[in-house]
């Protein structure tokens, strides 16, 4: 699944660190991202270097599945999960047939306030925020299954997020929004008990918030990239202080059978053991370093931010914003690292990964499944743009069935293995 959002960790020591952590075939992943040094000389970077085959799947278009503005694309095993602020959208992977729609955002019985879907793999179904510190449970049948309670430590302290760890434990986490927060992370269960909380032990100045403004849709990933699709900027009352999060980014994902976590301004990857967290892979910014001590703080903005990572047993793929505070020098990497070679690379993000398996169009990846299928969306106007641009060089195996493509048509999913 994707990441990173706010989280908390125990550390267990360094060596840990040092050592990597073992993937769920039991390989050792090198314990370094070069992130710092990949974004210095930034290259093209190609899919044949990270995959052996690319997809299509064109989702079908009627008036029950219109997608609107700003989708997300979420994978299970079987289906393609399409949300946008109001609406989750359950289409066939092999076939991009519509299967059905999932709930709906209200404040009704069955209502949740955001379509932005959690998948709960172990149990085959769906999480969704409710509205008083609850989460919706549907399944993929389109059932509506009731509400997990998340639970409070002490008064209002409820955790902003959850995750399905396995089939009756859940992991929320605590976002130290303004630097005073004491918890991070909250094992449950369904039925509502504490199995265990893991205290912040990352420290930083607190922070008072003077404003807050949002980016939406199509506003915040043109500024930020097609996976980040909401923002909310945070103006401190101290003029030197602010802070980014971005809502659907979620800090936990499944590898195989393992759940991983990453926090926000903080550099290093977590595997859940148990009820703990063990250090797996860290992110070396070099001299763009961002410590999580200067989160707050503007002028630290000009360092390395991490926000959004994709990663699988074999390959981790991941956004980098350097700038992120200066509209006139922000800029945005994609990274893509081979946990097997231990090679880090970064390209800019607006030229995408260059198809060269099919000649298509270049790719912005935005999922993956727990079973390492990545993914990305295609809208169809710029399909239709380009085999009028392209003409006979357009007749790829791969690329037949799109065609036949309108440009108000549904886009199409690229998923790559």
């Amino acid at each position: 699944m994707r990441a990173i959002g706010y989280i908390g960790v125990c550390l267990l020591g360094i060596g840990a660190l040092a050592g990597g952590c073992a993937g769920p075939s039991g390989q050792v992943d090198t314990g370094v991202i070069s992130v710092g040094q990949a974004i210095a000389s930034p290259e093209e970077l190609k899919a044949s270097d990270y995959f052996r085959e690319i997809r299509y799947v064109p989702l079908e278009t009627t008036d029950d599945c219109l997608v609107g503005e700003a989708p997300d694309v979420e994978l299970t095993e079987d289906y393609i999960l399409i949300t946008t602020r109001r609406q989750c959208l359950l289409f066939d992977k092999a076939t991009g047939k519509f299967v059905r729609s999932i709930g709906h955002r209200g404040n009704d019985p069955g209502g949740y306030s955001d379509a932005n879907a959690r998948v709960d793999g172990p149990n085959g179904r769906l999480l969704f925020a409710g509205w008083n510190h609850d989460w919706l449970v549907y399944g993929l049948n389109g059932n509506y299954q009731g509400k997990i309670e998340s639970p409070a430590l002490g008064e209002e302290a409820y955790p902003a997020d959850c995750f399905a760890v396995n089939k009756d434990t859940l992991i929320g986490y605590f976002p130290n929004t303004q630097g005073t927060e004491k918890n991070r992370i909250l094992y449950f269960s369904e039925a509502g008990e504490r199995l265990g909380v893991l205290p912040n032990r990352e420290s930083c100045p607190s922070f008072e918030i003077n404003s807050m403004s949002v980016w939406q849709g199509e506003e915040a990933m043109e500024v930020f990239g097609s996976a980040l699709r909401s923002a909310i900027y945070m103006e401190g009352r101290d003029r030197e202080t602010a802070s980014l999060y971005f809502p659907n980014s979620a800090p936990f994902w499944r590898t195989g059978d393992d759940i991983y976590f990453m926090e926000l301004y903080n550099d290093t990857i977590y595997r859940s053991e148990g009820i703990d967290l063990v250090p797996c892979l860290r992110f070396d910014r070099g001299d763009l370093t961002w410590r999580y001590a200067d989160r707050f703080r503007k002028e630290a903005g000009e360092g390395i931010l991490i926000p959004h990572v994709l990663d699988s047993e074999r390959l981790l793929f991941g956004i980098a914003i350097t700038d992120i505070y200066d509209e006139d020098s922000r800029q945005t990497y994609a990274i893509a690292f081979d946990k097997r070679a231990g090679m880090t690379r970064a390209g800019l993000y607006e030229e995408g990964i260059k198809d060269d398996l099919t000649g298509f169009l270049p790719i912005r990846l935005m999922a993956v499944s727990s079973s390492g299928e990545f993914a990305g969306l295609h809208a169809a106007v710029d399909i239709r743009e380009w085999f009028d641009e392209h003409g006979d060089a357009a007749k790829a195996d791969a690329l037949t069935n799109l065609a036949g493509l309108d440009e108000e048509d549904n886009p199409v999913v690229v998923l790559l293995r």
